[in-house]
């Protein structure tokens, strides 16, 4: 593929908009609303299956996808995930290898893959398949992007591929390229006007979002890999070759014009997908010490990147390795894809690129599961809280009742603690309210503070970082306990000082929830001033320890008294 056809702007069309009936509901909305039969969809909105949960307590347990893989064959880095699922929400990874074999590193002066170049790629791929083989998975997704996509011996090479993997290659356009990273992102941050750009080792992808919807996509010949390789050729780069890569970078970049977010000026957002983009977050967290074990959703600053790139590019390779949280196998390329990353910035006046965690292989592992994208952050949000809740086992039942209870506490205290009413805080709560007894998988005893460890580690989407984070706290407090001694000097750089007083507000509402989450019949609640009417079936009590507890805590952070009143 030539620089000029590369540079192409491929249409996409909207999806078509399916209308639900009346009372039709998602997934997620009959498991929340606790429907006894439920609908799987594919990306068309056809009905795949309906199925009916085994009679007993209402777990989760038992219904998970066999593993499947997906395998990404990219110019620079080869990575396989083994992938595990629910029949809602994200998949999630079970296993994970990669390798760097480099298949745009020597090339041969017509783009064909060099006898070098195949032996690393498919040596790759054999130890991969090796791998699957000991986990027992034989359902297997595998792609291939620029370099293969563009080696005029690419039949070859993927027919050998076969041959010794025993599963096809799948070369993708550049299209469907950009068609899988849109997905891997659209599934796991909420779009509005958002330019994606998915830097690999041979090409740019470069995504228009309209809306929430792909409309048009543009693929350059502008990977780290090969910049790297046509311009820096000394270690460290001599400020010659970097002005020269600058200038190419400036220009080959030009054909981003033609990709519009949005008429309206400052509406554009920025979100890049890819392994350098992640490596300068990790990057940037180690400096920082940043205090959350994720990178999606992670906010690059356009003036920290320029920093970096001032330091990194003095560097030698060997100084490079030893940067917290740069990997080894990335530390010559980062300059060259640095300086990509800061020319697309510039060329649009951004001051600022979220990081996406989720890409190709999660597009792919969708298109595999059949699954729509979610509607809506609060979809997200939910759907990555029950699947969590279906890898683990926990009664949905109960993560149900209370969840419906702390919301209505939530809702009836509103002019208090003067939260938004379809903010972050109530959707926070929503989601620890789900997730408060998935600790119970590891103890009973202290299972509060291991809900909260999987709130803070597990990939859920929907949220931004402090979102979880104060889900992570609220789900830590359902027990009635404060916050542990330090929580506020752990995490300055994502919650303010406002934020420990409504971590425990929420934490407060989760506990007095949870003490009354199996009375039956539900208890009533209504506000009248500042005391909370909280009306008891006859001839039942709550946990008395614990709902005393949070009385306390709702007294202190919202300023109301609960008032308990049987039937």
């Amino acid at each position: 593929m030539s620089a000029s056809e590369a540079s192409m702007v491929t249409v996409h069309e909207p999806p078509p908009v399916r209308e639900e009936g009346a009372g039709r509901r998602t997934l997620v909305h009959r498991l929340l609303e606790g429907s006894g039969r439920f609908e799987l969809y594919d990306l068309t909105g056809s009905v795949l299956e309906e199925r009916t949960p085994a009679p007993g307590t209402g777990t989760l347990r038992g219904r998970l996808s066999r593993p499947f893989a997906v395998i990404d064959l990219g110019s620079n880095t080869a990575r396989l995930v083994v992938y595990r699922s629910a029949p809602v929400g994200p998949p999630w990874s079970v296993f994970e290898s990669k390798d760097s074999p480099r298949l745009v590193e020597d090339l041969q002066k017509d783009g064909r893959l060099a006898d070098t170049t195949r032996r690393r790629g498919l040596s790759t791929l054999v130890r991969f398949r090796r791998l699957l083989e000991v986990h027992g998975v034989r359902d297997i997704r595998a792609v291939a992007t620029s370099a293969v996509r563009e080696a005029p011996n690419r039949s070859a090479f993927t027919s050998e591929v076969h041959r010794r993997c025993g599963f096809r290659l799948r070369i993708l356009s550049a299209a469907d390229e950009a068609r899988f990273a849109y997905l891997g992102v659209a599934s796991s941050l909420a779009l509005d006007n958002h330019l994606i750009v998915d830097l690999g080792g041979g090409s740019l992808q470069a995504m228009a979002v309209r809306r929430g919807h792909l409309r048009e996509s543009l693929s350059l010949p502008m990977g780290a890999l090969r910049m790297h390789r046509r311009f820096l050729e000394h270690d460290p780069p001599k400020r010659r070759e970097l002005e020269e890569l600058e200038n190419h970078i400036e220009k080959g970049l030009r054909p981003l014009d033609a990709l519009v977010t949005s008429r309206e000026e400052g509406r554009e957002r920025l979100i890049g997908v890819g392994g350098t983009t992640r490596s300068l977050a990790h990057v940037m967290q180690a400096i920082r010490g940043y205090p959350l074990p994720r990178v999606h959703g992670y906010t690059l600053r356009t003036r920290d990147l320029e920093r970096l790139y001032e330091i990194l590019s003095q560097s030698s390779v060997a100084v490079r390795r030893e940067t917290p949280g740069l990997s080894a196998d990335r530390a010559d390329i980062v300059v060259a894809g640095l300086a990509v990353i800061l020319g697309v910035l510039h060329g649009r006046g951004a001051d600022r690129l979220t990081v996406s965690g989720c890409g190709i292989r999660e597009g792919v592992a969708l298109e595999a599961l059949g699954r729509g994208l979610p509607g809506s952050a609060e979809e997200m949000a939910r759907g990555s809280a029950l699947a969590t809740l279906w890898s683990i086992g926990t009664d949905i039942a109960h993560a149900r009742r209370v969840r419906e209870i702390a919301l209505d506490l939530f809702d009836l205290t509103q002019r208090h603690h003067e939260l938004e009413p379809r903010g972050e805080e109530r959707l926070a709560l929503e989601v620890a309210a789900l997730l408060h007894d998935v600790g119970t998988a590891f103890s009973y005893p202290g299972h509060a503070s291991h809900s909260a460890y999987v709130l803070r580690s597990r990939p859920l989407y929907g949220l931004s970082h402090r979102g979880f984070l104060l889900a992570s706290l609220a789900a830590g407090m359902h027990e009635g306990d404060d916050l542990p001694g330090g929580t506020a000097k752990r995490y300055p750089s994502v919650l303010g000082e406002e934020d420990m007083d409504i971590a425990r507000a929420l934490g407060g509402m989760l506990a007095l929830a949870e003490s009354v989450g199996d009375l039956r019949p539900r208890p009533r609640f209504r506000r009248l001033g500042n005391r909370l009417m909280m009306r008891l079936p006859g001839g039942v009590a709550p946990n008395r320890r614990l709902f005393e507890r949070a009385s306390r805590w709702l007294e202190r952070s919202v300023g109301v008294e609960v008032d308990v009143r049987a039937s």
